[in-house]
């Protein structure tokens, strides 16, 4: 079946209002400029080679959220022993592109992933005697200098045991995986030297005790920049029974089969003695799905399972991104291992939101960990799930906002943006109603802040934090005022005033407002104003607003502050993505 993309369009954004349960959304603003500062800490994003192909671009990575990209992946030549590019023409075309990413966003480091779980076949090779080690050292480090990157990230997968199929190893791995990195570390070294810079050396280290006891880890850590811990693929399709990819906190319930969590994994880290500032916690921007489970498909056996990336979940699968609006697919949350996952019609899919990313996020900040990363950019198109672990990462100021409330990603957001700030300096106030003044102010810098002349209102003062914002407003006719000539600006807005001020500001930006959605199912529809009409309608059809209840639109009601900023969410992402 083919739905045209203004459907899909409009039903991705309706199905994940309710596949997240949040209630109505909203926008809001602030007094920061439209600049973006790079990430107070490290946030790593793995961009894969086979992207490009795949119509996502280096153009395309959010670079102003992260502050290393590792390109994947490069591959060890079996005849010399030196790294090799895996496909060169593809591979420098990504690099030129990569390095003029960085040029726009200088804080950005490019290093060159190597191995992976496709090409880790012969690092043992290289790493068991002194030779190989220096051989595939200063080929490293002349690839490096060669390319204009800026280090090497090396994803052995894995040293003792374990990988694909064919995977040479060693019982010397755990000594030898020590000494390799070691050579690398003083070629770069000596490289660096010699071009005037510092290079970087950092390694992916799987999540589990049985990697850790195939390593060493605190040698490992005392020379590495950092290490990427895969805290993912903690279960997947090659178990026996469906489970959690990455289970923030082990379930305390018995299970069928072993059981690890995101928590459980970075405490193991931590008990070995490598320190929280050499550690990056990965994050996956993709699920698992389970077919033919049965009960809710939590430790059900299965006779299919795939991988499926962030954006596939609602945009290649019709079917997941339909049945949850005919309310034939279940949408839950785990209470203990704070993740959601999908159950209905026979499939199971683990899955991470905003919501648990955000969360996980937070425990790196908690333990003071160097930072976050995620596997693999191009599977979250838009950025919606790295900006809301970024955004509570660099820590979102409000003491009244929790991780779990149903609005903190948009809260995280909006902050994120600068388009909306508290209402002192550790408080967002989500319940306060937001103003007339304060929505037309968040249009305004929608708008760039154009300037404008006198608002024409006899109750907009000169002088005032709005009045650019309000005299902008009303010359582009976005807002009207009151039939008494006034504006109102201490005045709460209420649904339909919101919804009517977004419509006009999407027309007067160029934005598609031809969608229009029955009312007639919600009992109260007869008492939207009749110049909201339109505009309610408008704003229904394309899910930034939904009832307040299944039944009721509640236009008359007022807009609060934590609204506003999940409508803003929503619009960002139907528009400016």
């Amino acid at each position: 079946m083919v739905f045209p993309s203004s459907f899909l369009r409009r039903a991705l954004f309706l199905c994940t209002a309710l596949l997240l349960l949040r209630p109505p959304v909203g926008a809001a603003p602030s007094d920061s400029d439209d600049t973006y500062a790079a990430p107070e800490s490290t946030v790593v994003g793995y961009y894969a080679g086979w992207s490009a192909y795949q119509g996502y671009q280096a153009s395309d990575i959010p670079a102003r959220l992260l502050t290393h990209i590792n390109y994947a992946f490069a591959m060890i030549d079996p005849d010399t022993g030196t790294l090799a590019l895996d496909n060169p023409i593809q591979d420098e075309k990504n690099f030129a592109a990569l390095r003029a990413l960085r040029e726009e966003h200088p804080h950005l480091k490019l290093l060159l992933s190597v191995g992976g779980w496709d090409y880790s076949v012969h690092f043992s090779d290289v790493a068991a005697t002194a030779t190989g080690r220096t051989t595939f050292a200063q080929s490293c480090a002349q690839l490096l200098a060669a390319h204009d990157l800026d280090g090497i990230d090396l994803d052995w997968e894995y040293p003792v045991s374990g990988g694909t199929a064919g995977t040479n190893h060693r019982p010397q791995d755990k000594q030898n995986f020590t000494l390799l990195l070691r050579a690398i570390r003083q070629e770069l070294d000596r490289q660096g030297n010699r071009d005037g810079k510092e290079y970087q050396l950092t390694i992916a280290g799987a999540a589990g005790d049985w990697y850790l006891g195939n390593i060493q880890p605190t040698a490992v850590a005392d020379v590495v920049d950092h290490i990427f811990l895969m805290a993912y693929d903690i279960h997947g399709p090659w178990d026996k029974y469906a489970d959690f990819n990455a289970p923030l906190y082990t379930p305390s319930a018995s299970a069928p089969h072993y059981q690890n969590s995101v928590s459980g994994s970075v405490e193991a880290y931590l008990e070995k003695g490598v320190p929280a500032d050499k550690l990056v916690l990965g994050m996956p921007l993709y699920g698992y799905r389970y077919d033919g489970v049965d009960g809710n498909g939590l430790y059900s056996t299965f006779t299919a399972a795939r991988s499926i990336h962030w954006w596939g979940i609602f945009l290649s699968l019709p079917h997941l991104l339909l049945l949850p609006c005919l309310l034939l697919v279940r949408q839950l949350r785990h209470a203990e291992a704070r993740v959601p996952y999908l159950y209905g019609n026979g499939s199971f899919l683990s899955y991470d939101d905003p919501e648990s990313m955000a969360e996980k996020a937070a425990l790196a900040r908690e333990l003071d960990l160097l930072g976050i990363g995620f596997w693999e950019l191009s599977q979250d198109r838009g950025a919606v799930l790295i900006e809301s672990a970024v955004s509570q990462l660099d820590g979102v100021p409000f003491t009244d906002v929790s991780s779990g409330a149903w609005y903190a990603a948009a809260v995280a957001y909006v902050h994120q943006q600068g388009w909306m700030t508290g209402t002192s300096s550790n408080l967002f106030s989500p319940d306060l109603p937001i103003s007339r003044s304060m929505a037309a102010t968040i249009l305004h810098r929608l708008a760039g802040s154009p300037r404008s002349g006198d608002p024409g209102f006899p109750d907009v003062e000169a002088g005032t934090w709005y009045t650019q914002a309000v005299a902008w407003a009303a010359e582009e006719a976005i807002v009207l005022g009151y039939d008494d000539g006034t504006f109102g600006p201490k005045d709460p807005i209420t649904r339909e005033q919101l919804a009517a001020l977004l419509y006009r500001y999407a027309r007067y930006q160029g934005y598609d407002t031809s969608g229009r959605a029955s009312l007639s199912g919600y009992a109260d529809a007869a008492q939207v104003s009749p110049y909201a009409r339109t505009a309610m309608a408008w704003a229904v059809d394309t899910g930034l607003l939904t009832g307040r209840t299944q039944t009721t639109l509640v236009p008359g009601g007022t807009a609060t502050r934590a609204e506003l900023a999940v409508i803003l969410e929503r619009f960002a992402a139907l528009f400016l993505l």
